[in-house]
């Protein structure tokens, strides 16, 4: 092995063994600890395409058991990466029936919305901004305050139905001829999830990456796609208010003072 190999070898040894050190004192937090082969794989991996970090806090989502990342990385992150800020039920009504089809995780960096929203919040009470759409549309806008929604599937479902439904909030703000869309409703042709796996979508700088199961499948560089994606979770009618709600109380709270 090479003595480049042996330093990032030791590199990974020293930050699973900081995590497990850590874990006890964060019980709040399902923590799960990467193998190490899949550490160097992550360390090797220079796109950021997988997104999370070599070892990361697992965050439970209470109402399906299901767990998402602690914190989200992209374009080759390993530090300071946007923490998940808001977490919710995406629920379905079939014949009067509440199902749920997914867990999702909203990751906004707080520094990076503070940048963005600068003293216009400031002095105001955390709930009366948690809930003033403006808040969320300049995060929506703004192209430099990097966004990720994160599903994780709670039922075997094929992407059709997903690809669809994100279809139907894009068409209007895109068009139905609109080549960003075509490319988008391609990445999800014959894949199928299962209970458990997850569909990622980054906004940075106007380019929107999605990645299926942990892997990235293409990245579109249309900044009113990037707008109109995240508007299906933080526009005025969100799939998931509870997602919407806690992120909103969480910037709300570095942004009043």
């Amino acid at each position: 092995m090479s003595g480049f190999g042996e330093r990032m070898q030791r590199a990974a040894r020293e930050r699973i063994e900081t995590f497990r050190r850590d874990a006890s004192a964060a019980p709040a937090f399902a923590v799960r600890v990467r193998p190490l082969r899949q550490a160097r794989a992550l360390a090797a991996n220079a796109n950021g395409a997988l997104g999370v970090p070599d070892a990361v806090a697992f965050v439970v989502e209470p109402k399906t058991g299901l767990r998402l990342p602690g914190e989200f990385c992209v374009r080759g992150q390993t530090s300071d990466c946007a923490p998940l800020a808001g977490m919710g039920v995406r629920v379905k009504r079939i014949a009067g029936v509440g199902v749920k089809v997914y867990a999702c995780g909203l990751y906004v960096h707080p520094k990076q919305a503070k940048q963005s929203l600068g003293d216009a919040h400031l002095g105001r009470g955390v709930a009366d901004v948690a809930g003033d759409q403006k808040l969320f549309d300049a995060l929506l806008h703004d192209s430099s305050v990097t966004k990720t929604v994160r599903l994780t599937f709670a039922r075997n479902l094929d992407s059709a139905k997903i690809a669809d439904a994100l279809s139907e909030r894009l068409r209007p703000a895109l068009g139905k001829d609109s080549k960003s869309l075509r490319t988008f409703e391609a990445y999800f042709d014959g894949v199928k999830f299962l209970k458990g796996q997850s569909l990622t979508f980054s906004a940075d700088g106007g380019k929107l990456t999605t990645s299926i199961r942990g892997k990235q499948v293409g990245v579109i560089d249309d900044a009113k796609m990037c707008v109109a994606l995240f508007d299906a979770y933080l526009g005025k009618n969100p799939v998931v208010p509870g997602a919407k709600k806690s992120l909103g109380e969480k910037i709300a709270a570095h942004v009043v003072g």
